[in-house]
C-alpha cells in the first residue's frame, strides 16, 4: 500500500500541454501490491512552443523502484527547463542513477515535438517503440534505434527526427501494456496497432480501449500510457 501511494503521489497531477498538442494518459498498478514498480509519464512545455513527451520504467518493484522513479521524474523536469538536447538529458539521467548506492536500471523514451511544424525527435533508452497513428488510420511502430536502458552506460543514444502530419497521434506506453504471460510479443503488438486504427476517437476513449482490451484483470506489471495528438487542433 505504501508503494502504491508513493507511486501515485509522484506521477504528474496536472498536465497542461502547450497549444497544438492534446494528451490523455493512464496509470494502472499491478494487481499484486508487491509488483508495484516505477512506471511514469509526463508532458513538459519547452521553449518555442515545443513539448517533451516522456515515459519511463524503473526496473524492479516495490518502494525502491517507486522512489527511484520519483528521482528520475524530478530530474527530467529540472533538466527540461534548461532546454538540454535529448542525448545530453539522457546522459544526465544516467548520472542520477550512478549516484545511487545500489545499481538500478530504467528504460526511458524522450520525444520532443513541435506542433507548428510536425517535427519530432525520438530518443529511446531500451524502451518499447512508440506507435504513430496517421490521420487516415494508418498505424506503424516507429523503427528508431532502441538504445540500452539508463544505467547500463558505455553506449551512445541516437535521436531520430521524424515528421508527422497534423492530427497524427503518438502513443507511448510501458511494457506492462504489451507483455502478457504465455502470449507472443509480436501478437500483442499487432493487437495494439489494430486497436489504434481509428484515430478520430476521443483520446480518453482510446486510452480506455487499450487498457480494457490489452490489460488482464490480474495484471502482472504496472502500466503507464500516454497518447498525444500533434497539431491539427482547432
Amino acid at each position: 500500500d505504501t508503494a502504491v501511494v508513493l507511486q501515485r503521489s509522484m506521477l504528474p497531477q496536472h498536465i497542461t500541454p502547450p497549444p497544438g498538442i492534446a494528451v490523455s494518459h493512464r496509470y494502472l498498478p499491478a494487481s499484486d501490491v508487491n509488483e508495484i514498480g516505477g512506471d511514469w509519464y509526463d508532458v513538459l512545455p519547452l521553449a518555442g512552443g515545443k513539448a517533451a513527451l516522456l515515459i519511463g520504467d524503473v526496473m524492479g518493484h516495490g518502494i525502491a523502484a517507486a522512489a527511484v522513479m520519483g528521482r528520475l521524474s524530478a530530474s527530467v523536469r529540472a533538466l527540461a527547463r534548461l532546454d538540454l538536447p535529448p542525448v545530453r538529458l539522457l546522459q544526465q539521467l544516467e548520472a542520477v542513477l550512478g549516484d545511487l548506492a545500489e545499481p538500478m536500471l530504467a528504460t526511458f523514451m524522450y520525444v520532443v515535438c513541435d506542433p507548428a511544424t510536425g517535427q519530432c525527435t525520438v530518443t529511446r533508452a531500451g524502451h518499447p517503440p512508440p506507435a504513430l497513428v496517421l490521420p487516415d488510420g494508418t498505424v506503424r511502430l516507429l523503427d528508431t534505434p532502441p538504445g540500452v536502458p539508463l544505467g547500463v552506460g558505455g553506449i551512445a543514444f541516437t535521436p531520430v527526427e521524424i515528421s508527422v502530419p497534423p492530427g497524427s497521434l503518438l502513443v507511448l506506453y510501458t511494457d506492462g501494456l504489451i507483455e502478457a504471460r504465455g502470449r507472443d510479443l509480436d501478437e500483442r503488438l499487432a493487437e495494439l496497432t489494430h486497436l489504434l486504427a481509428d484515430p478520430q476517437r476521443q483520446l480518453d476513449h482510446l486510452c480506455d480501449s487499450l487498457i480494457t482490451h490489452l490489460v488482464p484483470a490480474a495484471a502482472d506489471d504496472d502500466v503507464a500510457l500516454l497518447i498525444a495528438r500533434i497539431g491539427g487542433l482547432p
